[in-house]
């Protein structure tokens, strides 16, 4: 799942925790533009607020374009699912053009489900 600390990736990351059952596992996922450090606390907030609902997961931290390194890491974790937030508004339920979850939904080799 993508985290960037965003509210919409705090609901998705809720999402797909209660989603991760029995033989599962969570990859939760943080793609800078710049390796600044900032990743490390925002998977850290992440791993303690899982950790409150007994969930494990693997902890991902990635500089580059968003969509691009969250597909990437969705392919070679032959994930299943890939959980992102959405955080634009739009008039219509789809995802504003260009936005990273567009972007996913595109591109990703399996399902993605988007969280608003």
């Amino acid at each position: 799942m993508g985290f960037d600390g965003s509210d919409a990736a705090w609901r998705a990351l809720d999402v797909a925790a209660g989603l991760t059952g029995y033989g599962s596992t969570l990859a939760v996922v943080n793609v800078a533009r710049e390796g600044n450090g900032s990743a490390r606390a925002l998977l850290a907030a992440a791993r303690e607020h899982l950790l409150q609902q007994h969930v494990t997961a693997r902890y991902v931290d990635k500089v580059g374009e968003a969509a691009e390194e969250l597909v990437s890491v969705a392919h070679d974790l032959h994930a299943d699912l890939v959980v992102v937030g959405r955080r634009g508004e739009t008039s219509d339920d789809a995802p504003p053009p260009g936005s990273v979850s567009a972007e996913v939904v595109r591109d990703a080799h399996c399902d993605v489900l988007v969280i608003r």
